[in-house]
């Protein structure tokens, strides 16, 4: 069974993170699996892409696009030419740190749950190092309540980043949405209509939280937009497909819910548990506390400039953000 991952790598990312990458997956479990890797770097200069070549080891490749054409999702078609012989794709962001036996989990749920097209687990933060990215940590750990509550219930799950391991065959039929502002959101929404489902399995994925305000505020942005084009998109045929009411019900929940939420912020104190887990003070703690309230106020924010950009036909900004070598 051969599976291969794809890691979709900007021009703006350091040559450590890429080194790190490759240290990761080169370390997951595959038992039996034929596992390759392909590294796209976009506006790949040559000499750095055959400098990278000399630390891969056998089965990984560095392929250098000449453009950062459809960025990710461009990408991501471009391999997926090139890999017919492939059974699963793992998809995985140059700062994805998976558990070790995330190959394995997944591609044995794929296998035992056959309308399901993609397999992946929880996220958590790697660089829990200022107090932004301990309050993001916290906002995982409640993504993660959701998704178990979806899994429980059988509702719509849409995992960021669309990190996880895909059937080859239903991302071969579907291809990606070189336009939209997240390509995550597009394929899960197709996966729905299509009648199959996205399946939540038992290990986790680590991945790197925004360092500043900024590059927070430009990620959220672009994940509104994309739920104000899913909207756009797929509101009457969500609506009108032979899907589950629950699954058209948590989509739209998880649509347009976020764009209010700021009324989640009285309902942080619940979460002190999960503060306490990312703090060693009970200063601290406080911090985390006001900050999450405070910063379900920001999304509400992001939300609006979101709709704004979208009504003044502007596009989200992609720009280059601020790494930790993890």
């Amino acid at each position: 069974m051969k599976v291969c991952a794809i890691v979709p790598v900007s021009p703006f990312e350091p040559r450590a993170i890429i080194e790190k990458s490759i240290e990761s997956l080169s370390s997951l479990h595959c038992n039996g699996l034929d596992f390759e890797a392909y590294y796209v770097i976009d506006d790949g200069k040559k000499k750095n892409c055959e400098a990278l070549r000399q630390l891969l080891p056998p089965h990984f490749y560095i392929i250098s696009r000449e453009n950062s054409r459809g960025k990710r999702a461009g990408a991501i078609n471009d391999i997926l030419n090139i890999i017919e012989k492939a059974d699963y794709v793992a998809l995985f962001d140059v700062d994805s740190r998976p558990q070790k036996n995330f190959l394995i989990r997944c591609v044995r749920k794929l296998e035992s749950v056959r309308y399901g097209v993609l397999a992946s687990g929880c996220r958590f933060v790697t660089n829990k190092e200022s107090t932004l990215t301990k309050i993001i940590s916290v906002e995982y750990r409640f993504f993660c309540h959701i998704y178990r509550l979806a899994k429980w219930s059988g509702g719509f799950t849409q995992f960021n980043g669309l990190i996880g391991v895909s059937r080859a065959e239903f991302l071969r039929s579907i291809r990606f949405d070189e336009c939209c502002s997240c390509e995550d959101l597009d394929v899960t929404q197709k996966i729905y209509l299509s009648g199959k489902r996205v399946l939540l399995v038992d290990t986790r994925v680590g991945e790197q939280a925004p360092t500043s305000l900024q590059d927070l505020f430009e990620q959220r942005v672009r994940w509104f937009r994309g739920a104000i084009e899913g909207l756009q998109r797929y509101l009457v045929p969500m609506l009108t497909a032979s899907v589950p009411v629950i699954v058209k019900v948590t989509w739209l929940g998880s649509l347009t819910i976020p764009f209010f939420a700021f009324l989640l912020a009285p309902f942080a104190p619940l979460y002190s548990r999960a503060i306490k887990a990312e703090c060693g003070t009970f200063s601290e703690s406080l911090k985390i506390l006001f900050g999450l309230m405070g910063y379900s106020s920001f999304m509400t924010l992001c939300g609006a400039v979101a709709v704004g950009q979208y009504l003044t036909c502007r596009k989200p900004q992609w720009t280059a953000a601020n790494r930790s070598e993890v």
